[in-house]
């Protein structure tokens, strides 16, 4: 029997007699006294779901485009913000939130927050990088974005930072990667997959060495009979000792049962159970009318509406993982695939994304911009909303669900056509208590004017039915940064003093007097488009018409959020 003075791990494990283990979750009761202090502080989490493309018009985003109700004007100076509680806008239990977002969502306002107004101060129109912080990894179709130093995304930030994550093997990455990993040399690169396919993510996390991968495809296609008992039925036995241990406290317990539940529901959802004619044992096979033979090749090609399975369990398993503390940072980045081509002269970039106002006859007469909002919700709906509701059932030692002490970040590569403005920021949990949530926040500045950069076919007029929607605001970077800060990351873990040298110490107004004589710019990532000082110079006219819009005294900061988290 475990006791408060025996000396268990913070990885503790259930192992059964041929020495298969299974990560079980940090129980303080079973700590020894002196690592309770340790264990205290709260276990954070960071998910992302990203996508390539965008949503089409801001109208399937936000709940609304009117100005919010309320005003909130920080005491440090920093920019005024308005905001207005998330379930203002969702009068009915099934009241949509937005086109995009739907109403799956709606039993968690009070734990989001949906920014409106983050701009990044460049016209990227496609790249693999920049949603997460690596701005230089553009596709070169802007000749403006030249120059930059690659830098980390944040993922990859979080899961290097050993105060924040034990796990050397963070990010667990699924999908078409816009993560980019720094080297131990110091070179960034595009980070790889990890596993693709719902069936193998489990194996690797769950049951190394466990499940067989029967071959082939089709009806009649046997498993062959495992050759060990299942992870579950083998450590069965040892985790009903641990529950009834008489120091486990009540809390632990409930953490216990939860943890085992999960994995007994994706147990049954990955396949059956069936008793082997050799040793009499019973252990779970892969489901092999799912996932295993259904000839989807990677999570690329997952359809969410003919493979919503494959989606639920990417979901349960994200969760299950984060609730053993297997991992602490899980990505799933996607791109829009051509099976949702509906023109057939053009691919669906140019079909559809780059037609935002353009009506397809073989797609019900869809509106473009309408589609691309309905694409999106079809993600939303079948993994983040299961994602969210799963984590939310988690419930940890400190009284607040896996979802409370985490962040689960959506953001996607553009939001209108190729535009890097009103870019899409969705924060789902408070990581822990540092955010408060319930609320549309916006950090436009309509005192300013409309932006010129509305994104491809939208007007800058707000009067043309075709505006866009676009205001100055903070730059979206303040995003990530305020991301980082709420999980713990120390500023100088993040920072890199050798760029945006040019904003620094500046004395002749070209971004503004705000900003002249900042010693200090901090904050994650470059603020311009490049490093050249001579472009600079030959360009001044787009510093001051746009750059000295902002406030760069506070790119080191956070964003400002309400004082106080929605009703």
């Amino acid at each position: 029997m475990m006791k408060k003075n025996s000396k268990v791990s913070r990885r503790m494990f259930l192992k059964g007699a041929g020495g298969i283990s299974l990560a079980i979750p940090l129980l303080q009761s079973l700590l020894p006294r002196d690592a309770w202090a340790q264990s205290a502080s709260t276990v954070k989490r960071y998910f992302s779901l990203v996508g390539g493309y965008d949503y089409g018009h801001h109208q399937n985003w936000f709940p609304t485009l009117n100005q919010l109700s309320q005003v909130y004007t920080p005491s440090n100076g920093d920019q005024t913000i308005r905001y207005q509680a998330l379930n203002t806008f969702t009068p009915q239990a099934t009241s949509i939130l937005s086109p995009m977002l739907g109403n799956r969502l709606n039993p968690y306002l009070s734990k989001m927050n949906i920014l409106r107004g983050l701009n990044l101060h460049t016209r990227i129109a496609h790249g693999s990088g920049p949603m997460l912080g690596n701005i230089a990894a553009s596709d070169g179709h802007d000749t403006q974005v030249t120059a930059l130093k690659s830098l980390p995304t944040i993922d990859q930030v979080l899961g290097a930072n050993r105060n924040f994550t034990p796990h050397s093997n963070d990010p667990l990455l699924i999908g078409n990667a816009y993560s980019y990993i720094k080297a131990a040399g110091g070179s960034v690169s595009r980070a790889s997959s990890t596993w693709t396919k719902p069936n193998q993510l489990f194996s690797n996390l769950f049951t190394p060495g466990g499940n067989p991968i029967p071959q082939g495809g089709g009806g009649g296609v046997t498993t062959p009979a495992h050759p060990r008992r299942d992870v579950l039925t083998r450590v069965m036995e040892d985790f009903r000792r641990v529950r009834r241990g008489r120091n486990i406290s009540t809390v632990d317990a409930q953490v216990l049962d939860n943890t085992m539940d999960r994995y007994s529901d994706i147990l049954s959802r990955l396949g059956e159970t069936v008793t082997s004619s050799t040793s009499g044992c019973t252990y779970s096979t892969i489901n092999t009318s799912a996932a295993q033979t259904d000839g989807v090749a990677s999570a690329f090609n997952y359809n969410p509406q003919s493979h919503a399975y494959a989606f639920d369990m990417y979901a349960r398993i994200f969760a299950a993982a984060a609730s053993c503390d297997l991992r602490r940072v899980f990505d799933l980045h996607l791109n829009i695939p051509d099976f949702f081509d509906r023109n057939s002269a053009e691919d669906f970039h140019q079909g559809h994304s780059h037609q935002p106002w353009a009506v397809i006859a073989s797609n019900g007469n869809k509106i473009n911009h309408q589609y691309m909002g309905e694409i999106w919700r079809l993600y939303i709906d079948s993994f983040l909303s299961r994602l969210v509701s799963e984590l939310d059932s988690f419930e940890e030692a400190n009284g607040r669900s896996v979802l409370d002490n985490s962040l689960v970040h959506m953001t996607l590569e553009c939001s209108t056509v190729h535009s890097d403005y009103n870019k899409p920021c969705l924060l789902i949990g408070s990581a822990g208590g540092s955010l408060t949530t319930g609320h549309m926040i916006d950090y436009s500045r309509r005192e300013l004017g409309a932006h010129p950069e509305q994104g491809d076919n939208f007007e800058n007029d707000p009067s043309n039915p075709r505006f866009g929607h676009v205001y100055y605001g903070a730059h979206y970077n303040r995003s990530l940064t305020t991301i980082l800060q709420a999980l713990g990351v120390s500023p100088s873990d993040y920072e890199d003093p050798e760029i945006n040298r040019f904003f620094q110490g500046r004395t002749d107004n070209l971004i503004g007097s705000q900003n002249n004589g900042i010693s200090r710019i901090g904050g994650y990532g470059h603020i311009g488009s490049q490093a050249s000082g001579v472009w600079y110079l030959t360009n001044a006219q787009l510093y001051t018409n746009q750059y000295a819009r902002y406030n760069y005294n506070f790119y080191k900061n956070s964003l400002p959020f309400p004082p106080s988290s929605a009703a």
